[in-house]
């Protein structure tokens, strides 16, 4: 799961994932720890130490890994709001979890850490 393994354009859409996650509308307060496994407060800390990421630290990982799989397949149904926080479609945001995780995600509880 290395970030040094993404180019440039794929971490900027790592960092887009984290942001929506944790400033945008797609998870609601009161169930965001659960999806999560973290506090809102520590996915926007991990966001705010962009780009200096330490991958060994398991709340980065799980920060990383749990935007990527819950934007993708948690109902949120905010689809309409997707573009104003994430520049590439759901399709590309698929492709660049399954490179970072270094493997497919079959479906959205597989993808939980």
């Amino acid at each position: 799961m290395p970030l040094k393994d993404l180019d440039s354009e794929e971490l900027d859409v790592v960092r887009d994932c984290l942001r929506a996650a944790a400033e945008g509308p797609f998870f609601p307060d009161w169930e965001f720890a659960t999806l999560f496994g973290l506090e809102r407060a520590e996915v926007k800390s991990i966001l705010q130490s962009w780009p200096d990421l330490n991958e060994n630290n398991e709340t980065v990982v799980l920060a990383i890994n749990n935007s990527f799989n819950n934007l993708l397949g948690y109902p949120h149904g905010l689809v309409e709001n997707w573009s104003d926080f994430i520049r590439v479609n759901s399709q590309e945001v698929a492709r660049i979890y399954t490179k970072w995780r270094g493997g497919n995600v079959r479906n959205y509880f597989d993808g939980f850490m």
